[in-house]
């Protein structure tokens, strides 16, 4: 089922794709502005490798904001020029083309968007607890060692760059895309992409994201198998969940979803419950 608010493969009135992209690219650009919160504590704590040159710390956290940039950039361009030939549907996008406002369509889709995203937060609790017990010495003290970063500014950019540039690279951008090829490899006979092809995207862009979360999981404890799975499985989840926010109701519900987990698991993991 494609989202009522928007026709597929219409073609754009002139400067269309340029409006789409820069209101999103500047509001994704928020939660890259949001990095050094997180960055800053663990660069702070952590050595850099004997390989790597001293550098002053702003200049390394101007350097580690390039490559998200670049991505944001890219999963914003290709969702401008996709999205919308398959019916995926962007309020901020469809407010910069038409100026039609926001708020409404926001206050429809919140509740169902923040209520899932907080019950996501909480169901991967008990599922990372089932985890543990086979993730090792190394993980159970990485786990202590990411308590001292887990602040009120890594909760910042969980929301922001999280929910916001996160999104934006993996729903906006790929998913739209792999909706799209999907659609005129298999079923160009049909007018819409269907359900088949809907999650068939769904699902390869939620292990895309799975996996974009091992580098920064590696750079904590060696990865085993086990923890490999853990956390695609884990992320992917949660990438099913905004994936299909994202087609049955808007970009910015997968937003707010995706906000919402992280808000909920961050606090359970400020309880306590996840502590070795």
């Amino acid at each position: 089922m494609i989202s009522p608010t928007a026709a597929p493969d219409v073609a754009s009135p002139p400067g269309s794709f340029r409006h789409r992209f820069w209101a999103l690219f500047l509001l994704g650009l928020l939660g890259i502005a949001t990095l050094p919160f997180a960055l800053v504590p663990l660069l702070r704590a952590t050595p850099l490798p004997p390989e790597v040159p001293e550098l002053p710390l702003a200049v390394v956290v101007v350097l580690s904001m390039i490559q998200p940039t670049l991505l944001l950039a890219g999963g914003t361009a290709l969702g401008a020029s996709r999205a919308p030939r398959v019916g995926l549907v962007s309020h901020v996008a469809t407010w910069a083309e038409r100026g039609t406002p926001i708020w409404p369509h926001l206050r429809s889709e919140a509740p169902l968007a923040l209520a899932a995203g907080l019950v996501l937060g909480l169901v991967t609790v008990p599922l990372d607890l089932l985890f543990e017990p086979y993730l090792g010495p190394a993980w159970a003290e990485a786990m202590k060692e990411t308590a001292e970063f887990e602040g009120p500014g890594a909760l910042i950019s969980g929301l922001l760059y999280g929910g916001i540039t996160e999104e934006l690279m993996l729903r906006w951008g790929l998913l739209s895309f792999l909706v799209w090829a999907g659609w005129r490899l298999l079923q160009r006979r049909r007018g819409t992409p269907g359900p088949g092809v809907m999650w068939g995207a769904i699902v390869l862009a939620a292990l895309v994201f799975g996996l974009g979360h091992l580098p920064a999981v590696a750079a904590f404890a060696p990865l085993s198998p086990v923890l490999i799975m853990r956390t695609v499985v884990l992320n992917a989840l949660g990438g099913v969940l905004f994936g299909w926010l994202f087609w049955r109701r808007s970009l910015e519900a997968a937003m707010l979803g995706h906000a919402a987990a992280n808000l909920g698991s961050t606090v359970i993991f400020w309880s306590g419950l996840l502590t070795p």
